[in-house]
């Protein structure tokens, strides 16, 4: 019986807060990209912005971010998961969503339900693929 070699694995993390969730921010294995549900945080800052819309628009940066530690670009995503803390900010967060997957159109789901802080109102979380 011969061993499949098994594809390197990188593991990709963007601040000290990942670890406090014992978590990092993705996973490259092989040809995937594995990126954790990501939220609005400049991570420069450590300030998360007030409005849905700048939450959402940090929120792809930072997964844009990740992919890019780890070879990958946005149009190689396949699937994406929103999780919108009420429905009332599904219009704000719907225009920059386009901007960024217009034209990639993933596979996609969206949810409505709480996040881990009450001030976070999107969190995005994103599998790509290139091979």
């Amino acid at each position: 019986m011969t061993k499949k070699k098994q594809a390197k694995r990188k593991l990709i993390s963007l601040n000290e807060g990942e670890k406090t969730y014992s978590m990092s921010r993705a996973l490259v294995q092989g040809d995937w990209c594995f990126v954790s549900g990501t939220v609005g945080y400049d991570y420069n800052t450590g300030e998360l912005p007030e409005s849905a819309a700048q939450q959402a628009q940090n929120t792809f940066a930072n997964i844009m971010a990740a992919l890019k530690a780890g070879g990958f670009e946005l149009g190689h995503t396949v699937r994406v998961q929103y999780t919108v803390s009420d429905r009332k900010y599904i219009k704000e967060v719907l225009p920059v969503i386009k901007a960024h997957f217009g034209a990639i159109l993933p596979a996609a789901t969206m949810v409505i339900a709480g996040l881990v802080d009450e001030k976070m109102k999107i969190e995005i979380e994103v599998t790509a693929f290139k091979g």
